[in-house]
């Protein structure tokens, strides 16, 4: 058990970083699912293209998101190490009694700024996800389809496979995009 709890709390520093480096780049925008899906979509596109992960660590599938293996320990070792801030979002909502307030999750906020452990890649790939989503994960079907349906075909709490791209380099819902088009002459001609 104390060798569990050291690799929590040393390891893992690629992913300690990306999480640091989310939380950093949207802040007060971000909650467990939407941070999750983050890392998940930034090391899968990673993934299809150098055929490996970022934050070194496989994904699970957990109702709501995909989520890195061992998040929550890591999650809670770097609020043990003043990393991050955790606090719940509670909303004043009128209700049939009155006024109550509602737990609505979770905000984070970054007390540190991740290290410099990325390589130019990583950093792209980082930076591209951030800037697609900003935070509002409504996108993803539309941005990383194939990624999105990886998660979506993986049973409740198991590992996610990823795969590289094709070696033609084609994305899978472009040449899907080609093939409708052949579809919509066919049906016209």
């Amino acid at each position: 058990m104390d060798e569990f709890q050291l690799d929590v709390n040393t390891g893992f520093p690629k992913l300690r970083a990306a999480i640091l480096f989310f939380i950093n780049k949207i802040p007060e925008k971000l909650n467990r699912i939407s941070l999750c899906k983050h890392l998940y979509y930034a090391d899968g596109h990673f993934f299809q293209k150098y055929s490996r992960l970022i934050t070194e660590i496989q994904y699970l599938h957990i109702e709501g998101s995909p989520q890195p293996a061992m998040f929550n320990e890591i999650m809670h070792s770097m609020v043990m190490e003043n990393d991050i801030e955790i606090t719940p979002l509670l909303v004043k909502e009128r209700g049939p009694t009155g006024s109550m307030f509602v737990l609505k999750g979770l905000t984070f906020k970054a007390i540190k700024k991740p290290p410099d452990i990325f390589s130019r890649e990583e950093i792209k790939v980082l930076n591209s996800v951030a800037m697609v989503f900003k935070g509002d994960m409504s996108l993803e079907t539309r941005y990383y389809p194939n990624l999105y349906q990886h998660y979506t075909q993986t049973g409740l709490y198991e590992m996610i496979t990823l795969l590289p791209l094709p070696d033609d380099g084609m994305r899978p819902h472009l040449s899907w995009k080609a093939w409708a088009s052949k579809i919509f002459k066919l049906m016209w001609e």
